[in-house]
């Protein structure tokens, strides 16, 4: 009996803490998890990374990624005593949204990981296989069959009334009648989304690595004996090449990876959950709780992209870098521009009747390397 108790105390608590941690952790994480997302899409999209297929897979993954946040943040308002997510309509919506950018998620995963599998362990297929023209369509067939597939649950999901502690209350839930409906597609779902996927990803994540393991000891080699490689210019060459692929497909190795270890447990626990609801209406709290923390995990996927970008791709730090500075630059020469102006105005309004000429001391804000480009702006400004 008081072992009992205890317990009952600890789930209590624990519930406690998992709802104090929602209410906070999620819309921190829809904030800048979306923020990440949207910077992630201006770097693929909008810079020189556009040119790599691997970058339409990655822009379009954060774009499916920001659709679900926005989803969790639709849900978590009714935290918040505000039940949107439970209207007609937002409820069918949401949910749709929900199933079609988690879809979309795990088969771009599994279409940029083939992709890097094909650069690294076959380089000559590399240039006719892995092209952006490639990769637009992929993502355009990815999409439409995501649109196709995830179509059922506009039926399947319908607000309905709903006993719990706060009384009757509407809540978005299973439409009535369809229970067996929703059964076979949550099936068909967990196949599509989950076990074929996931095996894909895990076997060419092993592959990949290997193909990766086995560059590095070609490197040291290479490093290791300077006269073979200036006798073998071509194949120094073609391995500077793959050299180049090779840190793009170890960044996307850690995504697929990071992708795998955040989705698998909730994949898991919704496998045991089916197969206890299947026996029991009712599951434990504990098994609810796993449910919730797990979750927790499943929603912080879509959300730390970014972070694994930033931490593991050499080039998406220099996109950025490049990016912001090359827009800080343009607010430098703007001010110099207004300022030299504004010099030109001056020195005009005050010049001397007589015939000698004044100069004046201009201070550059500009580095020594764009001289050059400014010479033409001193000449004008000096020959007042």
């Amino acid at each position: 009996m008081v072992h009992a108790q205890r317990d009952l105390v600890e789930l209590d608590l624990t519930e406690n803490v998992l709802r104090s941690v929602q209410l906070y952790y999620t819309p921190m994480l829809v904030y800048f998890g979306s923020l990440g997302n949207c910077l992630s899409v201006i770097v693929f999209f909008g810079t020189k990374l556009c040119q790599y297929s691997s970058s339409i897979y990655l822009g379009a993954l954060a774009i499916s990624d920001t659709g679900f946040l926005i989803s969790v943040f639709v849900v978590w308002l009714n935290m918040v005593e505000v039940g949107l997510f439970n209207r007609p309509g937002f409820c069918q919506f949401f949910i749709y949204l929900t199933t079609l950018c988690s879809f979309m998620s795990v088969w771009l995963v599994v279409a940029f990981t083939i992709e890097r599998f094909i650069a690294v362990q076959y380089p000559l297929y590399r240039q006719s296989m892995c092209t952006v023209a490639r990769a637009k369509l992929t993502v355009a067939i990815l999409t439409v069959l995501g649109v196709i597939l995830c179509s059922p649950v506009l039926w399947f999901s319908a607000p309905r009334l709903q006993h719990n502690e706060k009384g009757n209350v509407t809540e978005c839930h299973l439409a009535e009648g369809l229970e067996s409906w929703a059964i076979v597609y949550n099936v068909i779902d967990t196949v599509l989304t989950f076990a074929i996927p996931f095996t894909v990803i895990i076997i060419l994540n092993v592959l990949i690595a290997r193909a990766i393991y086995r560059h590095i000891k070609i490197r040291k080699s290479l490093t290791n004996e300077p006269r073979i490689v200036k006798e073998r210019q071509p194949c120094v060459q073609n391995f500077r090449n793959n050299l180049a692929q090779t840190k793009i497909t170890k960044m996307l190795l850690v995504v697929s990876s990071a992708f795998l270890c955040f989705n698998l447990p909730a994949y898991v626990l919704r496998i045991h959950a089916f197969l206890h609801f299947q026996e029991d209406n009712n599951a434990p709290r504990s098994v609810e709780m796993a449910q919730q923390v797990c979750n927790l995990l499943f929603n912080t996927n879509f959300g730390i992209n970014f972070i694994l970008y930033c931490a593991t791709g050499q080039n998406f730090r220099r996109a950025i870098r490049s990016m912001f500075l090359k827009r800080f630059h343009r607010k430098n020469v703007t001010v110099t521009q207004v300022s030299n102006q504004g010099t030109q105005n001056v020195s005009s309004f005050t010049r001397p009747t007589s015939g000698t000429t004044r100069r004046h001391a201009i201070v550059f804000t500009e580095p020594w390397e764009e001289f050059h480009e400014l010479n033409v702006r001193v000449k004008n400004v000096t020959s007042i």
